[in-house]
């Protein structure tokens, strides 16, 4: 099945302007999930089970996994054709995948998320059957040959730590801290030279808690092996867990 503009898939023409970009001149990774999560929304919203549908519930939805494989990023001044569509269900999970491709129709990165349904009141899961016929499935196109995968963290050799306190500019409308920005504190672990040496091939990320505005979180790095480092981001406080990030990189 080819994808196309329809019910069960968006697909958008992307230009790839300066403010999405990174010191390189390549689209940022942040930046990239910025723009997953805005077709996210666009395509969940045509279709009835967007932002506003499920507030009017006392609903909203909440990322839990995703996982992209990035054969190469687009650079400044490029054009990219990026597609999402809902890709089906597990368990509690509503899982929607994406592609990124170039003008010449190569595919530059594939992704696959879980997201979940969470009650405003209690913030607890819900299952997503109410909306689920509303929801165009094409489980028979997927973007990844996985789901995202809970990480498995093990131990390894400390590579970086430092200390941020999220400001109200790292807030969403859900009151929270944004998923893009656990990547971005994520990937500033990097030291400079070794961002410049290296690039990310494949990124995963499991959101585990809600972090909030000034609550002081430690993002301590670590290398596992020789190609995969993982970010674990804690909120000092209480020690919670708020995200797992792991990341495999290669030489450039």
């Amino acid at each position: 099945m080819e994808p196309n503009n329809s019910n069960e898939f968006l697909v958008k023409k992307v230009p790839i302007t300066s403010y999405f970009t990174d010191l390189r001149g390549e689209l940022s990774i942040p930046s990239l999930f910025l723009l997953f999560q805005e077709v996210a929304w666009e395509h969940a919203s045509i279709n009835g089970f967007g932002y506003n549908d499920l507030d009017n519930q006392g609903l909203f939805w909440v990322l839990s996994r995703i996982h992209a494989e990035i054969h190469k990023m687009p650079k400044w001044t490029d054009s990219i054709t990026l597609t999402t569509w809902p890709s089906g269900t597990e368990g509690a999970f509503a899982l929607r995948d994406f592609t990124v491709d170039s003008e010449d129709n190569k595919r530059l990165i594939s992704a696959t998320s879980s997201w979940l349904i969470v009650d405003i009141e209690s913030r607890r899961p819900k299952r997503p059957n109410t909306f689920k016929e509303r929801m165009p499935l094409c489980e028979s196109f997927r973007a990844t040959e996985d789901n995202a995968q809970k990480i498995k963290v093990s131990s390894g050799t400390p590579f970086s730590n430092y200390k941020i306190i999220p400001r109200i500019a790292d807030i969403d409308v859900n009151g929270h801290i944004n998923n893009t920005k656990y990547i971005e504190w994520a990937i500033n672990s990097f030291p400079m030279d070794f961002y410049l040496k290296n690039r990310i091939c494949e990124l995963s990320i499991n959101y585990l808690a809600e972090g909030f505005c000034d609550e002081m979180c430690s993002i301590i790095t670590t290398k596992t092996d020789k190609r995969t480092l993982i970010s674990e981001i804690t909120r000092d406080s209480d020690k919670r867990k708020l995200c797992t990030v792991q990341f495999s990189i290669e030489s450039k």
